[in-house]
């Protein structure tokens, strides 16, 4: 509750003050040149590359599986849980760990191929 009123503070205190003195540094230059939006962040911090993309997104919902019941608690609702069991026909939880686990298994292929080139 309290990050509801912290929130808008550090996000006004990094676009004002932070963002310039990053952007001013050499070594982050380019990327904040090739990233100015946030799609662009996104596709820089990706590497430019589909695969860690795919891989990023898998890791984030195989986290959100794995933290249903959390998720449920905060939402209020103790069958939630249930409801997306019915809608996956599976366990979360063990689906979550599945992502998680392919998305690890992605970005490892990737990192490995990404040295390989360099």
């Amino acid at each position: 509750m309290i990050w509801i009123l912290i929130l808008p503070g550090l996000l006004c205190a990094y676009f004002l003050f932070l963002r310039p003195v990053l952007a001013a540094i050499p070594a982050l230059k380019t990327f904040y040149a090739e990233a100015d939006t946030i799609w662009g962040k996104i596709w820089a911090l990706c590497g430019k590359s589909i695969t860690m993309l795919w891989s990023y997104s898998l890791m984030a919902i195989g986290g959100l599986l794995d933290q249903i019941d959390n998720i449920a608690t905060t939402l209020g609702d103790p069958n939630f849980k249930q409801q997306v069991a019915g809608v996956l026909h599976s366990d979360p939880t063990y689906l979550g760990y599945f992502a998680m686990l392919v998305s690890g298994v992605t970005i490892a292929a990737r990192l490995r191929s990404i040295t390989k080139a360099v």
